[in-house]
């Protein structure tokens, strides 16, 4: 090995990463700013590219201004410094730089969600507990004093996963929504050597909170703060798979608030963290959520075609991530026969779900109702079985609310158009959308 060789840039990998960009397209970017400046091409490639993120070779300083200007962060958060010119850069000033954009978010000035991802950074992840705090009023005082079993935080996220398939979304959002803020206080004690893995613990209790959040209660402003946490703590634990299953998660809310460009987006910069060892089952779940974006989106084809690539991504050797428990093959039967649906194919959707439903463990009662309505879409033309259906989906919520599965219910409800069935079936509606609203957290 080349003992001149310089470390990896993890930081600068991690950016382009997080923005779904290729090396060549990093590699453009950089000649059209070069260009917008009047500067001469100098044979930039994409292979030198990746050897500034392997450690192979050392920017120039020619190219370092125009990284910063086209990522828009300072070179310190690239991973641009040697260690002599960090050691220049005094720290007070980041804190008291962290300290003003604090007060600026305060104030209104900045989108929260902006500043985060462009300010949180490796070495900046202690300072900005703060701000990641999911309560802004307080933060916690455990910085500092140090942690001796980390391994205990983590296995407590692992008790609230398993809790998720039988437990009240409400009561379990509550728990991990504590103990998210609990981990942001106690990564700020945790010594170089176990940093990593434990971030990796907060950033699962954090998209757990958030799936919570979003898919669960409805509560999207709460999971926005809770993705933004996630996302966070990837980056701190230099974990591609957990990175590419929060960007994941985060795409469902613009596909369904009909922003599919927003949702392709975020989708793209999650795929490309899957080529860096990441378990294929990652990728097919990844290509199931391109699926129901495309399908929301009214592209019956392309909403097919990602599930074929879900079809062929997924490896039965494959070695999942623990958390990775809420996707397998049985449940791809799902996404298939919502984009046969999106295609306007009711016999194949028909064909899928009903495997789909018939593959559901007792664990999977959240997604029972989200089938179960998606089956009555497929038997639009059948009022009997579509209400049949239904009313199905509607005793699944009762006994394990799932607001994702309550807002299919009423987007389906239509086809049954004004029948004395349907009647019936909105009374239920009414009723179990106000017993629960009264149930649900402040957000």
């Amino acid at each position: 090995m080349n003992q001149h060789r310089h470390p990896a840039n993890r930081l600068l990998a991690w950016e382009r990463l997080q923005r779904g960009w290729s090396y060549e397209e990093i590699t453009e970017r950089v000649r059209a700013e070069m260009a917008r400046c009047g500067e001469t091409d100098t044979g930039l490639t994409a292979n030198t590219v990746r050897r500034w993120e392997t450690g192979e070779r050392w920017p120039d300083p020619r190219y370092r201004k125009h990284l910063v200007t086209i990522l828009g962060k300072p070179a310190s958060e690239l991973g641009l410094l040697t260690t002599d010119e960090l050691s220049l850069c005094p720290g007070i000033a980041m804190v008291d730089e962290l300290r003003r954009l604090v007060d600026v978010i305060g104030n209104g000035g900045v989108d929260r969600a902006s500043v985060l991802r462009s300010l949180v950074g490796v070495g900046a992840l202690p300072f900005l507990a703060p701000l990641l705090s999911l309560d802004a009023d307080e933060t916690t005082e455990l910085g500092g004093r140090g942690i001796t079993d980390p391994d205990s935080y983590a296995t407590i996220v692992r008790c609230h996963q398993r809790l998720y398939w039988a437990t009240p979304a409400s009561a379990l959002y509550e728990a991990a929504y504590a103990h998210t803020q609990l981990g942001i206080g106690l990564l700020r004690g945790v010594d170089s050597g176990q940093r990593a893995h434990f971030a990796g613990a907060v950033a699962e209790s954090a998209l757990l909170t958030a799936r919570l959040a979003f898919f669960d209660l409805g509560q999207a402003a709460v999971a926005d703060r809770c993705f933004d946490v996630a996302l966070a703590a990837t980056r701190e634990a230099g974990d591609h798979a957990l990175a590419a299953a929060v960007l994941g998660h985060m795409a469902f809310a613009p596909a369904f608030a009909n922003q599919p460009d927003k949702a392709r987006a975020l989708l793209a910069a999650a795929l490309q963290h899957t080529w860096h060892g990441v378990s294929s089952t990652v990728r097919s779940w990844l290509h199931c959520v391109a699926s129901e974006v495309e399908g929301r989106a009214g592209n019956g084809a392309a909403s097919r075609h990602e599930v074929d690539l879900a079809t062929s991504a997924i490896d039965s050797d494959s070695t999942a991530p623990e958390w990775l428990d809420f996707y397998d093959a049985r449940r791809l039967n799902s996404f298939a026969g919502y984009a046969a649906l999106a295609a306007g194919d009711r016999v194949a959707a028909a064909d899928h779900l009903t495997h789909a439903l018939d593959g559901l463990a007792e664990s999977g009662s959240k997604q029972r109702s989200v089938v179960l309505a998606d089956l009555a879409s497929a038997h639009g033309d059948d009022g009997d079985r579509a209400v049949d259906y239904l009313g199905q989906a509607l005793a699944a919520l009762r006994a394990d609310w799932y607001g994702t599965g309550f807002d299919r219910v009423r987007a389906v409800r239509p086809i049954l158009g004004d029948s004395r069935q349907a009647a019936q079936l909105d009374e239920q509606i009414t009723a179990l959308a106000g017993a629960t609203r009264s149930a649900l957290p402040r957000g």
